[in-house]
């Protein structure tokens, strides 16, 4: 999908949402720590570090008798890395979704369709641009206690710098469970596919590109783009490749009070690169989510 059909789309969607009806806002706060934040492949160069990441939004929303539901959300986020600076970013911009639900009652099943468009504004100026976002997404409550989600997700960053240009696919699923009116657990699982960045400090990097890492990380490393960027120490590189991710989560998130949770979240990614490179990451993060 290029620029132009998810502008097209957001029109088309934006169109449809809602110009009244019922308002939320909500606030998410959380801070993780990152194994191998740099997603980088040598252990030498796995940098781990502290994230801390904040979100603001509002949503404005409309829903018809027939199960039709469009919500029009407008949310700013920062993402701070204090022992790594140029990681941080702030993004902000709107979503747009409809959901249409096909039946009645609390099983019955729906369909949703968004799309965002969000400015990232990052402390590295190379990777400041355009972050364009649409899905397509299945929902369905099995039993009182157990729900499923399917989603089906496309994610495009356009960076002032091609260095941080991506395109990813993703096909992903999130099952719910109700422990209690308190207690709930999510697990989530999917595969991603297209371009991420990683980095590598120079002294790795000069191995890799003048074939000391073997002739197929050489042959590829040298027809991608790549910069020295020190975002995570003097010298250090950034550099895209394609491949894929496959990613798994766990979230058990216990209510403090009606409208506020607190989520505890392990997140683990292996990825894989055309040149037969894998990297690992790793997180766990504690939030907090209030809903006004």
């Amino acid at each position: 999908m290029t620029r132009r059909c998810l502008l097209a789309l957001l029109a088309l969607i934006l169109a449809s949402a809602p110009t009244g009806g019922a308002a939320t806002f909500r606030a998410d706060v959380s801070a993780g720590w990152i194994d191998n934040l740099s997603r980088s492949a040598s252990p030498l160069d796995q940098r781990d570090a502290l994230r801390t990441e904040a979100q603001l939004s509002a949503s404005w929303f409309r829903a018809t008798r027939s199960g039709f539901l469009a919500s029009l959300e407008l949310a700013g986020g920062l993402t701070t890395v204090p022992d790594f600076s140029k990681a941080g970013a702030l993004t902000v911009g709107p979503r747009v979704l409809l959901r249409q639900k096909f039946g009645l009652g609390a099983y019955a099943p729906a369909v949703e369709l968004s799309a965002g468009l969000n400015r990232r504004e990052a402390r590295l100026d190379a990777d400041e641009g355009w972050t364009s976002n649409a899905g397509l997404r299945l929902v369905k409550r099995l039993t009182p206690a157990w729900r499923l989600a399917v989603t089906g997700d496309w994610h495009q960053h356009d960076a002032r710098q091609g260095t941080f240009d991506i395109r990813q696919r993703r096909l992903h699923a999130t099952v719910t469970w109700d422990l209690s009116d308190r207690w709930q657990l999510n697990a989530s699982g999917g595969r991603l596919w297209g371009e991420f960045t990683a980095n590598a400090s120079s002294g790795i990097w000069a191995q890799a590109i003048s074939g000391g890492l073997g002739a197929a990380i050489e042959e590829y490393y040298n027809t991608i783009p790549w910069a020295v960027t020190d975002i995570y120490g003097p010298g250090w590189v950034t550099y895209p490749v394609a491949g894929r991710v496959d990613f798994w989560s766990l979230e058990l998130a216990p209510a403090l009070g009606r409208n506020t949770s607190l989520p505890l979240r392990y997140e683990r990614a292996n990825s894989l690169n055309r040149a037969g490179v894998r990297y690992s990451q790793e997180s766990w993060s504690l939030g907090i989510l209030h809903r006004f």
